[in-house]
């Protein structure tokens, strides 16, 4: 049961550096102040409580926000000061369904028959390329042309989504979903056998044997060692093959419990990414609190969420023993060719995990609002952009507006519906919350 460690995206970048020999300037964010929280919770029965939604959680970046790669920047002052204070940090960014519909796919089809679809990420990409570590969630598996390429309700996407994922600089690929088994056991091992040729990406929540199940995998970046877990609710009724009970990893209790427990001995921070919820919910439903409150005790830093296919709040739980947690319940599409104005909406979640004398702790935590675009066109013009970059002129042209018949897709009220789920997002606030520490429920 090896451990995977690995350094994604520093070799990365002093490669490229090294390799087109152009000098690059790096920006820093320009917002330096730190915010006081505080949390109100209350102990009922003896369960975790769940705090009210400290606002703001969430942030949008502006322009001049936008977290950039200070790594070459760095001062050999601040190195010292880091080295002699033992501190140490690593970004993260995630973002929610990258939902391979038949449209969608018919996107990247080029004029000889080829497929490409770094258009889906191309506007993204400096901050899904500056983080440490990308993740996305691939609601579709990529079985490939050996299957036909289908969109609802039974996906299968082309091997090239997953090209367009690596040249967009994503890190870590979920594959723990509800439509993973679409295309049955030859589909999960098209996708890892694809995946095998890209060993620089982690992939989560299918495996091809029992000894990839147990391994728990971990990233080790800028000395922190992070364990990530994947996990999904269930599988449209498909089942796994009864020799290969190891093939999706499942969102039960017994064996998270006992992965949460190997990975906090492993590592120095743990994330869980559960695919999980109720569709087109904008708040958490009791089955989602309930493995909240579970993940709470069991000692995870970090939840971020899938499926819901619209966004939910982001909150921090604390257990009984004062242990906290940040949860980011749904991020929602990334992309998608769904027909409902708030399904255009989803979340990029930007998380700093710091590392200061053997003390690992979330120091800053948000999200930035995105939007997916498409057109009545003939290629759809697919883009995924900022909220803050999208215009009324764009959305004016936004091929869901032929399509809806349950909402009113406007610029005004995606702006409305992002503040009603995520609260005060237009600040950038920083967390000195050390794990360390426990915090009263009283």
């Amino acid at each position: 049961m090896g451990i995977i460690r690995m350094k994604v995206k520093k070799l990365k970048r002093i490669f490229t550096l090294c390799f087109i020999m152009v000098p690059l300037t790096f920006l820093y964010g320009c917002n330096n102040s730190k915010e006081n929280t505080s949390v109100s919770v209350s102990d009922t029965n003896n369960k975790t409580v769940l705090t009210e939604q400290i606002s703001p959680v969430p942030i949008i970046y502006t322009k001049e926000e936008t977290p950039k790669d200070t790594s070459s920047n760095v001062s050999n002052s601040n190195t010292s000061w880091n080295q002699k204070n033992h501190h140490k940090e690593f970004t993260l960014l995630a973002v929610g369904d990258n939902l391979m519909h038949l449209q969608v796919i018919e996107s990247g089809l080029k004029e000889d028959g080829t497929f490409n679809y770094d258009h889906l990420y191309s506007r993204l990409k400096p901050e899904i390329e500056a983080a440490d570590i990308a993740v996305i969630n691939q609601e579709t598996i990529l079985g490939g042309k050996e299957f036909p390429y289908t969109g609802y309700p039974v996906f299968n996407s082309p091997t090239q989504v997953g090209d367009a994922l690596v040249q967009a600089g994503f890190d870590v690929v979920l594959h723990a979903s509800n439509h993973t088994l679409d295309k049955g056991y030859q589909g999960v091992l098209n996708t890892l056998e694809y995946w095998s040729k890209h060993p620089q990406i982690t992939v989560l929540g299918i495996n091809k044997n029992q000894g990839d199940q147990d391994t728990i995998k971990i990233l080790e970046i800028n000395g922190i060692k992070v364990a990530m877990l994947n996990y999904t609710y269930g599988l449209n009724g498909f089942t796994m093959p009864k020799n290969k009970p190891f093939l999706v990893n499942m969102l039960d209790k017994s064996k998270m419990k006992e992965d949460i427990r190997r990975a906090k001995e492993q590592a120095d921070f743990v994330i869980v990414f559960p695919h999980w919820g109720t569709e087109y919910e904008y708040e958490p439903d009791k089955k989602q609190k309930e493995l909240a409150y579970f993940f709470a005790e069991e000692g995870v830093d970090l939840v971020i969420g899938t499926h819901p296919h619209v966004l939910e709040p982001v909150e921090w739980v604390v257990s009984n023993s004062g242990h906290r947690m940040l949860i980011y319940y749904s991020l929602g599409n990334y992309v998608s060719y769904q027909k409902e104005a708030p399904r255009m909406l989803g979340g990029m979640a930007h998380i700093t995990i710091t590392k200061e004398n053997e003390v690992t702790y979330i120091s800053e935590a948000g999200i930035t609002p995105i939007v997916t675009h498409y057109e009545s066109t003939k290629d759809y013009s697919y883009e995924v952009y900022k909220l803050e970059d999208y215009t009324i002129d764009k959305a004016i042209r936004h091929g869901i507006l032929n399509l809806q018949k349950e909402s009113n897709f406007t610029l005004a009220g995606t702006r409305k519906l992002a503040k009603q789920i995520l609260g005060d997002w237009k600040n950038l606030f920083h967390y000195p919350i050390r794990q360390d520490v426990k915090y009263s429920l009283e």
